[in-house]
């Protein structure tokens, strides 16, 4: 035992020496380097605060000279001319005005043009409205008129006042069955107006729909996009048919871009709790912490106890055998 203790305190003795050895060899004189050190520090704050004025200079001009404001773009050159001469803040006003009358004259055009398709869809719906009355109208007249054809018989019974009654209905029939027939043209040519109105209706709907689709969703009309393959897979998820998509209003393309937007969501939502969860997942898998009370193990108490041996080792400097053992575990 004698001899494993003194082999502990000469292999303690050795790696206290060799680390005392170390620290001396790079252990760095400080108070000799103090000077220089602060001869260097006021030069740089010397040269820290020549460039700091050279800064504040420089800040100074680039204020007094602000970039110049352009002229409307709708100006003559003579008036850009006169605007060049005029003072900065009054040219920033005028811009600023000139800005704000053009986006309110395009806002207005914009209402305008959606008022007149307005007013002009509803003109063509009266229109179709009528024609269809009109058609129905007739209809209903033409159903009146029944021409009846004379009795043949009354040729041969031999009176001349049968006769004459034939020729009477005879021409009765003839009047009314033209009459029915032009009819029956006014109510083809009734309803081929409201046919044709109601296609040319529809025609104006649909080009109102695709500007505004146009205006709400540029991209749906590039060719280099993939929205519109995006919207008709998010489409047949929702059991949208194709044939339907084909049809789909500016009303539905929007509805369906609104419905991706929240897909992409769920799905960031979805992955980001996937992490989560693979994050528990592999902390259920770490070992459990001794709750307060608890008995340690070995290996907690086998820690703890070298922890303690090496403290008395350094305290000791090296020279507590006993301590030394039972930081080797002999």
């Amino acid at each position: 035992m004698n001899n494993v203790m003194n082999n502990a305190e000469e292999a303690l003795g050795d790696f206290v020496d060799d680390f005392t050895d170390d620290v001396d060899a790079n252990a760095e004189p400080e108070e000799e380097e103090s000077g220089e050190d602060e001869g260097d520090d006021d030069a740089e704050d010397d040269a820290s605060e020549v460039e700091g004025d050279e800064e504040e200079g420089e800040g100074e001009e680039a204020a007094e000279k602000p970039e110049p404001v352009k002229p409307p773009v709708s100006w003559s050159k003579e008036d850009a001319e006169i605007f060049a001469k005029l003072d900065p803040a009054a040219q920033a006003v005028i811009q600023r005005r000139e800005a704000e009358r053009d986006r309110f004259v395009q806002q207005k055009s914009v209402e305008a043009a959606q008022t007149r398709d307005k007013v002009a869809n509803e003109a063509r719906d009266i229109i179709v409205r009528q024609h269809e009355e009109f058609a129905q109208k007739l209809e209903v007249y033409a159903r009146s008129i029944t021409p009846q054809r004379p009795d043949q018989r009354l040729l041969y019974t031999g009176n001349q006042d049968d006769i004459v009654t034939y020729h009477r209905q005879q021409a009765a029939y003839e009047g009314a069955t033209a009459q029915l027939q032009e009819l029956q043209q006014q109510i083809a040519q009734s309803q081929q107006a409201a046919n044709a109105a109601r296609e040319q209706s529809q025609h104006a709907e649909r080009q109102m729909d695709a500007q505004r689709l146009r205006e709400a969703l540029p991209e749906w009309f590039d060719p280099a996009s993939t929205i519109q393959t995006e919207l008709q897979s998010i489409g047949q998820e929702l059991g949208y048919p194709e044939e339907l998509m084909r049809e789909a209003s500016s009303t539905d393309i929007l509805a369906l871009k609104k419905a991706l937007e929240w897909k992409s969501k769920a799905d960031k939502f979805d992955q980001a709790m996937g992490k989560k969860m693979e994050t528990v997942r592999a902390a259920k898998g770490l070992p459990k912490m001794a709750k307060p009370g608890a008995k340690p193990s070995k290996q907690h108490m086998s820690a703890v106890g070298k922890e303690k041996a090496w403290a008395r080792v350094k305290a000791s400097g090296g020279q507590d055998g006993s301590a030394m053992a039972d930081f080797l575990g002999l």
